[in-house]
């Protein structure tokens, strides 16, 4: 709750089955949940402040949270007692989690992209972040975004969008591999890089689950380099189950909870009709 606290302050910025001769729709996720009463969700444990894991090992998080209230309008819709099944995932696996019906719906901070689109759906999106880079503030004069970065040693986390797009940016940078913020940011620390670069929110968010003093630290540029639109995984094709899970995250309820995590304007966050 002090982590969610110190946010509230300081974010700114499919399957087919076979009966007979005749193809039949597979179940769709809503028919499972009424008839299992269970509703099977993941979320990470390194993506502060959607998906994090405390220091007792519970998962904590924006998306969490989210989840939690998709799990809440279920049983008002079913008429039931609905469980929510948390579970882990990783940048490796979080599509084929949901590609494979191990899980019924991801919510962290994943970004909507056309390559993805062939393999999940994805939700209306819920929040809006970008790349920026993470530096020491005494370094931060030094720091050209501007120019062409080279041989300035930089560290990035594979397998997400900022990996796609920044080294394209600044090919002369020398573009350090780390697998995960925690990572990178403690070879800032050590002096091993001199920058940082992935979403700004979630280099906020690890910063403060380590207990950094922000102040020691710049990000930048003010305006990000990317535009990515954070939105849960869902099924690919099921209709039915992204219009329930858009119309919650289009829900006053959960515009309370964005407020109560970020403490941001409606105007910040994405705000669409359900399909």
């Amino acid at each position: 709750m002090l982590l969610k606290s110190a946010f509230a302050l300081l974010a700114l910025t499919f399957t087919t089955g076979l009966m007979a001769i005749a193809p039949v729709q597979a179940e769709t996720v809503l028919e499972k949940v009424a008839r299992t009463g269970e509703l099977r969700v993941g979320t990470r444990s390194d993506a502060v402040p959607f998906g994090f894991e405390l220091p007792n090992g519970e998962l904590e998080g924006y998306g969490v949270d989210l989840m939690a209230l998709i799990g809440l309008k279920l049983a008002e819709e079913t008429g039931q007692t609905i469980s929510v099944d948390l579970n882990t995932v990783t940048l490796e696996n979080r599509f084929q989690a949901i590609a494979s019906g191990e899980l019924d719906i991801v919510c962290e901070a994943t970004t909507i992209t056309q390559e993805r689109l062939e393999l999940v759906d994805f939700s209306a999106p819920f929040f809006i972040s970008g790349a920026k880079f993470l530096m020491k503030q005494v370094n931060a004069d030094d720091f050209n975004i501007n120019g062409t970065l080279e041989d300035i040693p930089i560290a990035y986390i594979e397998n997400t969008t900022t990996f796609d797009i920044i080294p394209q940016i600044y090919p002369l940078a020398k573009w350090v591999p780390v697998k995960d913020r925690q990572e990178g940011i403690a070879q800032l620390d050590a002096g091993q890089v001199t920058a940082v670069v992935s979403d700004g929110i979630l280099l906020v968010g690890e910063l403060l689950k380590q207990g950094k003093t922000p102040s020691e630290y710049a990000l930048g540029p003010y305006q990000p380099i990317t535009t990515e639109l954070y939105a849960c995984i869902l099924p690919r094709g099921d209709r039915d189950w992204k219009r329930f899970v858009d119309e919650v995250i289009s829900s006053t309820e959960n515009h309370d909870l964005l407020q109560e995590w970020f403490n941001i304007d409606q105007s910040n966050v994405v705000r669409v009709n359900p399909l």
